[in-house]
């Protein structure tokens, strides 16, 4: 068994996973806190409930939302400054629980849930795309995370799309995130009518037919065909699976994704599936647990 942690804006999820099993699973609110704050918490939590429980856990899978490289989280930008330059095993030592540990971005490891355990079953090689507040990817290649020489291969929610788009909160303009994310939907919409509303609303006006929010939703699709079929270019990979709360207006979409993927992509790389995710949210814990299986040591 493992310990998986799960490091986000605003919650740690934390685990103890049996396989691909999660046995026991909390979180605890993270806004503002540094690693000092939180993670020794989170140790406290996971061997209460190993000591409770009875289990033997040997590793820890630790995920975190930003690219790792050379045993050093390179870059946080949603959680507290401290977060950022961090070295793995200071972070890992914050734990305190007495066992070996790994750490990889949180696309990768959702990803590497979904291998295991969910849609990726059966496919060697897969891109994996998280849609939510922000807009993250990553490449399983052969069963294994594509990291590349700083730690963010694959991470498709910065790639430049539109040079004349929105402002991306990486400093750059027209990423993918700007256009295609929770938070750039709603922002977008907000500038055309007027009105601010979640992004839930605005795709329940989508289906009615209202044609603001239905462009809206068409942009943001053909913003996510251009990443896809970067993605099919670069890897050709089997699949796309999709994750993350505005993955279930895939059917808003998908039309427009589908018709700019196969106007970039190169038809040797095609057809490219686009696939729901099966996990949800505990794809990362699943995936962390998974990792630290392997190459814990």
């Amino acid at each position: 068994m493992e310990y998986a942690i799960d490091v986000g804006g605003t919650k740690i999820a934390y685990a103890i996973v049996d396989g691909t099993r999660i046995i026991a699973e909390d979180s605890i609110a993270t806004d503002g806190k540094s690693p000092e704050e939180s993670l020794p918490k989170v140790g406290e939590a996971l061997r209460t409930v190993a000591r409770e429980s009875m289990r033997d856990v040997r590793a820890v899978g630790l995920s975190l939302p930003g690219p790792i490289a050379h045993g050093v989280l390179l870059h946080a930008p949603n959680l507290h400054p401290a977060w950022a330059g961090r070295r793995i095993d200071e972070l890992l030592g914050l734990l305190a629980l007495a066992v070996p540990g790994v750490a990889q971005r949180d696309a990768l490891l959702g990803g590497l849930g979904e291998f295991a355990a969910g849609a990726g079953q059966g496919l060697d090689s897969f891109a994996y795309l998280t849609l939510g507040t922000g807009v993250g990817g990553g490449l399983i290649i052969d069963g294994e995370p594509l990291t590349g020489t700083d730690g963010a291969a694959g991470e498709i929610g910065h790639l430049t799309v539109d040079v004349r788009g929105p402002r991306c909160g990486c400093g750059r303009r027209g990423c993918v995130e700007a256009i295609a994310s929770g938070t750039a939907i709603a922002r977008i919409y907000a500038a055309e009518t007027g009105e601010e509303i979640h992004g839930a609303e605005i795709a329940q006006r989508a289906r009615s037919g209202e044609r603001a929010a239905r462009r809206v939703f068409s942009r943001a699709g053909s913003a996510l065909g251009v990443a896809c079929a970067a993605w099919a270019q670069v890897a050709n990979p089997q699949a796309v699976i999709t994750g993350g709360s505005l993955s279930q207006s895939m059917d808003l979409l998908l039309p427009s994704l589908e018709r700019t993927l196969h106007r970039r992509a190169w038809k040797a790389n095609l057809p490219l599936p686009i696939v729901q995710a099966k996990l949800g949210g505990p794809a990362p814990l699943v995936g962390a647990a998974y990792y630290a299986r392997a190459h814990a040591r």
